[in-house]
């Protein structure tokens, strides 16, 4: 009963899913799981996969002087530890099919890049302009938080949801409590573009009242 209140902004998906099936109703959501545990795969062959995803998909903050700005999307893919590839995964079907579903994929993927690419690249001019003085930010910085934040964030407005809403919250409040530091900043920044997007999004995706028919 508890967890059918908690999940039921998940009804309209899971009933499409039910008769279409989760690859036709979120197909790029799917492909995001898929590609990420490919890419993360490849990081632990000590061979040439690991070069390939190291070019496409390490990023560090002291890059973005450089310009090149394909490792940070490509950042998104890559996750080190099975906890994150779990969550990914669980993340596909909690809160990236659902807001699929709802706004197409082309949307989902511009609030994906926009939530990953911004965030980033803000807290990396802090910490560049600070000195580079706090020591986590000089190593990799990859996985897939910001996209999840992002989206969560713009799916508890779109679905009013209480229960996303407060996952949400509480994740962002731990984060901030047991690691204070830029990290934590750019999830805070990618659930203010989730906010953002959402409320951008949220008009075009109310349907117009049918006029009354004619009156006997």
């Amino acid at each position: 009963m508890i967890l059918g209140r908690v999940l039921a902004y998940q009804r309209p998906f899971r009933q499409r899913v039910a008769s279409q099936g989760l690859v036709a109703v979120a197909p790029l959501s799917v492909a995001y799981a898929l590609v990420t545990l490919v890419v993360s795969s490849l990081w632990r062959d000590p061979g040439a996969g690991h070069r390939v995803v190291a070019d496409c998909c390490a990023w560090r903050a002291a890059d973005l002087p450089r310009g090149g700005l394909a490792p940070l999307l490509g950042s998104a893919l890559l996750v080190r530890r099975p906890v994150e590839a779990i969550w990914t995964v669980a993340a596909v079907w909690l809160l990236l099919g659902p807001l699929e579903a709802m706004v197409g994929g082309r949307r989902l993927l511009l609030l994906g890049a926009v939530g990953q690419v911004v965030p980033t690249v803000a807290v990396d001019l802090c910490w560049l302009a600070g000195g580079r003085a706090e020591a986590a930010l000089g190593g990799l910085d990859v996985g897939t938080s910001a996209v999840v934040v992002t989206v969560a964030a713009s799916l508890a407005v779109l679905t009013r949801s209480t229960s996303v809403a407060a996952g949400l919250g509480t994740g962002l409040a731990v984060d901030l409590a047991t690691t204070p530091s830029l990290a934590s900043v750019e999830h805070l920044i990618a659930a203010a573009i989730g906010i953002a997007g959402a409320l951008i999004m949220r008009p075009s995706l109310v349907r117009p009242a049918q006029p009354a028919g004619p009156r006997r």
